[in-house]
């Protein structure tokens, strides 16, 4: 298994034990409801397309039958997917009231997708 694969599948993991705990605060009145989009983005970014990622990334090769060739990008971008989700649940959960903030979760967003095409560009080469 690449790395990539590896990191991407431990992050989803991760990612997913952290939604499932902010579920919970919300759930119990521990955190504000800011937090709600953070949650759904942290379950469906978060586990779910870096789950996505991680399997891509090792099966999809092999169902091709060609040599994994960039491991180093894809690694680079299970990384960058990370901090841009990061970002934008930060923004989401700390509050888009703020200018700043609404800022920066649009870049933290746009960055999510744009990590997102590339995982397109690191399989289809």
């Amino acid at each position: 298994m690449i790395p990539a694969s590896r990191l991407a599948l431990t992050t989803a993991l991760l990612w997913f034990l952290a939604a499932n705990l902010v579920g919970l605060f919300l759930g119990l009145g521990a955190l504000p409801f800011t937090w709600r989009p953070a949650h759904a983005h942290m379950q469906l970014l978060g586990f779910v397309s870096l789950m996505i990622y991680g399997v891509a990334y090792h099966a999809l090769p092999r169902f091709r039958g060609v040599v994994f060739r960039r491991p180093g990008l894809a690694l680079f971008q299970v990384f960058l997917a990370n901090l841009g989700l990061l970002g934008m649940a930060l923004a989401w959960g700390l509050g888009l009231e703020a200018p700043i903030w609404g800022l920066f979760a649009t870049l933290s967003a746009l960055a999510s997708a744009l990590f997102a095409l590339l995982m397109l560009e690191v399989l289809w080469s």
